[in-house]
């Protein structure tokens, strides 16, 4: 992957997974990019670098984060963040992108359905109605799924997860006649009513799927 397609899905993530707009450029060069994404009042800084994230260069973006107003921080990498960068990071929540925790904007895939965060009262709602009340009841879904890091879930929420047969005029024109059939044909296996939704909660440790 080059540092152009890992900006890319970068900003995918924060304009269409999570809301953001793309506020400002910071630094653009061959190597790295620097932004502020921006919701409301909330900004988020975002680094982008071909190189590895050592200590000090976490401790800078942390700075710089901090001086130009930002609340929330993204470092990505398409190398490594050290050990000690990855301890100051889990220290300032400071999110993180690199080799062992990669991560794509996948919603643009046909495979993957919708996903949405359920408000409190929604989960309450359909903890009462599809488990008794116990949201360990519930099918599960890892924190470190690409779905829930993407929407930012936290362990404790409920996901809904909306799969959907769209119209196949609209998969021909997105994907041409001979594969936007195909993918019809394929979703209308895997969703015969048309429109299916399911419930999961999310969930730190995989320990959590036994109980």
């Amino acid at each position: 992957m080059s540092l152009s397609i890992l900006w890319e899905h970068i900003r995918k993530i924060w304009e269409k997974g999570r809301g953001y707009k793309l506020s400002e450029i910071l630094e653009e060069t061959s190597e790295r990019k620097k932004a502020i994404f921006a919701k409301g009042k909330t900004k988020a800084y975002v680094l982008a670098t071909s190189k590895q994230v050592s200590v000090s260069l976490m401790r800078k973006s942390i700075d710089e984060a901090k001086s130009l107003g930002c609340q929330e921080i993204m470092i990505a990498t398409l190398s490594k963040i050290t050990p000690q960068a990855n301890q100051l990071a889990k220290k300032e929540g400071v999110e993180i992108i690199d080799k062992n925790a990669p991560l794509i904007y996948i919603f643009d895939h046909w495979m993957v359905p919708e996903h949405r965060v359920l408000s409190k009262k929604e989960a309450k709602e359909i903890i009462e109605k599809y488990a008794g009340g116990n949201p360990n009841l519930l099918p599960k879904i890892l924190v470190t799924d690409p779905a829930v890091r993407i929407l930012r879930a936290k362990p404790g929420d409920v996901i809904e997860i909306i799969r959907r047969v769209p119209p196949k005029e609209e998969l021909i024109k997105k994907y041409g006649k001979h594969y936007g059939e195909k993918i019809y044909e394929l979703l209308r296996i895997l969703t015969p009513a048309g429109e299916e939704r399911s419930y999961r909660l999310v969930i730190e440790t995989p320990e959590e799927y036994l109980y």
